[in-house]
């Protein structure tokens, strides 16, 4: 007696589970690269903007309020 209905409907539920977790975890994937190439272009970008009103590349900003609060401290006292 032979039942090979049985067997096959196992296998293919499993390969179908299989088959849409991998395909989940590509996606997911995918997002995270894509999420980090983003990133990458618009520090780029913003690069540009900065080297183009003077800032050279690879600085970092100073505060402009941070050179006014001695003066304002002594004022009131």
């Amino acid at each position: 007696m032979k039942l090979p209905g049985l067997f096959r409907r196992e296998r293919t539920t499993i390969a179908t589970a299989d088959a849409q977790d991998h395909a989940e975890k590509l996606l997911a994937e995918s997002l995270r690269l894509l999420g980090q190439v983003c990133t990458k272009v618009a520090d780029a970008i913003e690069s540009q903007r900065l080297s183009r009103q003077g800032y050279p590349h690879n600085t970092y900003l100073r505060r402009a309020d941070k050179e006014n609060e001695p003066e304002a401290e002594k004022k009131p006292s």
